[in-house]
């Protein structure tokens, strides 16, 4: 650790290891469920209970491609929760949702007859990145609907995305669980306590849970090594955007450099129009308008000369 460094004191939530201790493990679901009713409480059911199922579905055949989720859960209702933690950009992110749901559709199928009645299908992109212009815009939500009226023409897919750059709110107690969820979440591993604005039970025990020094050395060896993944993959973006940035640049001189020679050559030609319009103007066979002709000149320039 560099000289001076304070240790982190809590989990970066934004780390696989550190996603699925904070919300993967049967000691920890009582989280997700609360972090899913607050945060996106007008978008899903309210869940009771959910049960963890394997995050990885393969295919019908050896050549079909796997599919790995963060986490795969179920309510008690029977509906699925597909949950994916995006650490950096990534092209093509929601339509990575949408093969994704296609497993939770293929997995309802049952031998013999099969009627289509499918549970719904909730696809949450959790991204620490942007992918929409609107500024104050961070969660989006989608479903598919009818072009015209907006009613929904199903309700088996859905999906939501949380660009967490985007939340920038100031909490305090009587903010909704909504903001302390998102707050706490985009927040942890910058803060060294619990704000009190927090402080109810859920809170402190979760907090408790992402406390580095409660990690045994099993799980403290995996946070580190994920924490080096994390930490490689934001410098590799950073390097990919410096050498874009550097791209730019010297695009930008090259047709700074073209821009200007072209401006210059059409300033020499100007000047060298208003020569010949001069030499022109002292004949006296020649009209105004004749001249703007023959230079290309206008006739309120030809008029000053």
């Amino acid at each position: 650790m560099p000289k001076h460094q304070v240790p982190q004191q809590y989990i970066n939530p934004f780390t696989d290891f550190g996603f699925k201790k904070l919300f993967g493990e049967e000691s920890s679901k009582e989280y997700l469920i609360d972090f899913l009713n607050s945060v996106f409480e007008d978008f899903i059911p309210k869940i009771k209970e959910l049960t963890y199922h394997k995050n990885e579905h393969l295919g019908n055949s050896e050549n079909d491609r796997n599919a790995v989720f963060d986490l795969y859960c179920k309510s008690d209702k029977d509906e699925r929760f597909i949950i994916e933690l995006q650490k950096v950009e990534q092209l093509y992110f929601k339509q990575r949702t949408l093969f994704y749901s296609t497993f939770a559709i293929q997995e309802q199928a049952k031998k013999g007859i099969w009627d289509f009645k499918l549970m719904p299908i909730y696809c949450i992109g959790i991204l620490n990145f942007t992918f929409h212009d609107n500024a104050n815009k961070y969660l989006h939500f989608g479903k598919i609907l009818d072009i015209q009226t907006k009613e929904v023409l199903l309700d088996t897919l859905n999906f939501a995305y949380i660009e967490c750059p985007k939340f920038n709110k100031t909490i305090n107690k009587n903010s909704s669980n909504h903001d302390k969820w998102l707050y706490a979440f985009t927040q942890l591993s910058n803060l060294d306590h619990m704000p009190n604005e927090l402080k109810n039970k859920i809170f402190e025990e979760f907090f408790k849970q992402a406390n580095v020094l409660k990690l045994n050395k099993s799980d403290l060896a995996n946070y580190n090594n994920s924490i080096k993944y994390y930490r490689d993959l934001h410098n590799i973006e950073e390097q990919n955007l410096q050498k874009g940035l550097q791209k730019g640049v010297q695009q930008g001189i090259k047709q700074g450099i073209q821009q200007g020679i072209k401006q210059g050559i059409e300033l020499g030609e100007h000047k060298k129009a208003l020569a010949i319009a001069k030499a022109l103007k002292n004949t006296k066979n020649l009209t105004i308008e004749q001249i703007a002709h023959s230079t290309g000149l206008n006739v309120e320039e030809i008029k000053k000369i």
